[in-house]
């Protein structure tokens, strides 16, 4: 959920970028400035959903051909397959934080959030229409310019309402000249005849799927904002007097009225005005159709950037079926398993099954439920790791490949794993054989000297795979400690010929590597 979050959030970012690029593309052309946004908000929803999500069917002149007596299943495309630009997982691997990500209970809270925020502004929209309609019964019905409207003692100008909407006008424009009054119902009666408050109320909707989206609060922000410059277009180009109506805005804009969650007001902000009046006297430039073009360009440009950010992969479901286990055997399992003096596992019951707390590891936290896969091996979701219990103790394996033995210890050793843990945490100091642990991963040489024999050895294809890597990056020239990661691992950041990377490594109490990480910069 984590993931898909940051994700979501990178792909508004680019969304942002290109209905601001957009906006100001119309504006030279002097057409209508909400498209873009209304466009941003509704892709920035729906865009991350299909693409992590939809798959569409294969046409069947690209079915793949079957043979005499065979049949396939109709071949499907994803849409995340299209991708190619795998920003996200760079952004959510910075750090560490691709394992706080893959935190159950870290996904968990964020889902919840998720809901709760979404379920909050919902109360708070049906509250303040709730104030609307209460507040409606005081406002008297009458006439302006010869058209209906609601007067309130202190609320509006302003259209109200979704389904019946009505302009509402405080009682002291009743008073001002004639002129004013045209301006105040000609600007509403805009709003209504674009039915600007149906595409707000649309816009709305999409901040509700998505509230904890900052950049979707700033694009509706932004779409507020041009659907009033919009509608000071239509007034004026309907034969309006720039003059007149800029002089009518600033009387509006210093009687400010109460906001009642109406949908769209003439009066905002005193920035905002300013800068309404200032679009209004700006005069079309002389390069103008040009530089729209290359705005437009760029808009489409950054559009394009969006949709080819790769989502996150999703959570693969455990493939093995629902084991039970007796629980005399399960509860023998429970205990904390030591990988070196500042990292362990914890195994805990947890219903018909088990649930395990890592301190220490990069490749999880928290406290992650385990799949039971047999009455001694258990899935750890995520990490796609596996722990087999025995009497020695839990033998870890990644990604089937054999990763270390972890021996169960004692509750006041697993106390003092935590406390060491803790003090290389606050103290920031590196490992006593930290430099040499550093040139055992550096040299990638397959041996095992200075390998803890706990550690089980390298898969020989990944190996293989290494090499190339390293031949690619060249020699070292450099390298600096970064210090000491929440996890307690020793971070350098090395510089090679070719490239930089930062390299992670755990040690155990003879200086010895438990496990190591590298990770192209």
């Amino acid at each position: 959920m984590l993931a898909w979050m940051v994700y979501a959030a990178l792909v508004a970012l680019a969304l942002s970028g290109a209905a601001w690029i957009a906006e100001r593309a119309a504006r030279q052309r002097q057409v209508p400035t909400r498209w873009p946004w209304v466009l941003s908000l509704a892709a920035s929803v729906v865009v991350p959903l299909a693409m992590a999500n939809v798959s569409l069917p294969r046409p069947s002149f690209l079915q793949p051909a079957a043979h005499a007596g065979e049949t396939h299943a109709p071949a499907s495309w994803a849409l995340r397959d299209v991708t190619s630009l795998p920003l996200a997982a760079r952004v959510i691997d910075w750090s560490g934080a691709a394992h706080f990500t893959s935190s159950m209970r870290a996904n968990r809270l964020a889902l919840d959030l998720w809901l709760a925020s979404s379920f909050t502004l919902v109360l708070f929209l049906g509250f303040a229409t709730a104030l609307f309609h209460r507040r409606k019964r005081d406002w008297i019905g009458d006439t302006l310019c010869g058209l209906p409207v609601l007067v309130s003692p202190d609320v509006g100008p302003a259209v109200v309402g979704l389904v019946h909407s009505r302009v509402v006008v405080p009682g002291w424009v009743m008073d001002e000249p004639a002129e004013q009054q045209r301006y105040v119902m000609a600007h509403e009666q805009s709003h209504l005849e674009a039915r600007d408050p149906l595409l707000v109320a649309i816009a709305m909707t999409l901040l509700v799927a998505m509230p904890w989206n900052p950049l979707l609060w700033w694009q509706f922000h932004r779409l507020r904002c041009a659907i009033e410059v919009d509608c000071d277009a239509r007034v004026l180009g309907s034969g309006g007097d720039l003059r007149g109506y800029c002089e009518t805005l600033i009387q509006v804009g210093q009687n400010q009225s109460e906001y009642v969650g109406a949908i769209t007001a003439m009066s905002e902000s005193p920035t905002f005005l300013e800068r309404r009046i200032h679009i209004m006297l700006a005069r079309p430039r002389k390069w103008a159709r040009a530089s729209a073009f290359v705005l437009v360009s760029g808009a489409l440009g950054m559009a394009v950037f969006a949709a080819q950010v790769t989502p996150p992969e999703a959570t693969k479901a455990s493939t093995g079926s629902a084991v039970h286990v007796d629980p005399g055997l399960l509860a023998s399992y429970v205990g904390t398993y030591e990988i070196s003096d500042t990292s362990s596992i914890t195994v805990r019951r947890k219903g018909d099954g088990l649930s395990i707390e890592p301190i220490g590891q990069l490749s999880a936290a928290g406290i992650i439920d385990m799949t039971t896969l047999s009455d001694d091996t258990f899935l750890v979701p995520y990490v796609d790791a596996k722990l087999k219990f025995s009497n020695a103790g839990a033998a870890i394996s990644v990604h089937e490949q054999p990763f270390m033995t972890a021996p169960r210890v004692s509750e006041a050793r697993a106390q003092r794993i935590r406390e060491a843990l803790a003090a290389r945490v606050r103290e920031q100091k590196p490992y006593p054989a930290s430099e040499r642990a550093l040139r055992v991963v550096l040299a990638h040489s397959g041996s095992r000297e200075g390998i803890s024999p706990r550690t089980a050895p390298d898969d020989p294809d990944n190996f293989a795979s290494q090499e190339g890597y390293f031949a690619k990056l060249g020699p070292v020239q450099s390298w600096r400690f970064n210090g000491v990661t929440d996890y307690g691992w020793d971070t350098y950041d090395v510089q090679h010929q070719n490239g930089a990377e930062q390299v992670f490594f755990l040690l155990d109490h003879d200086g010895l590597i438990v496990s190591s990480v590298v990770r192209r910069q």
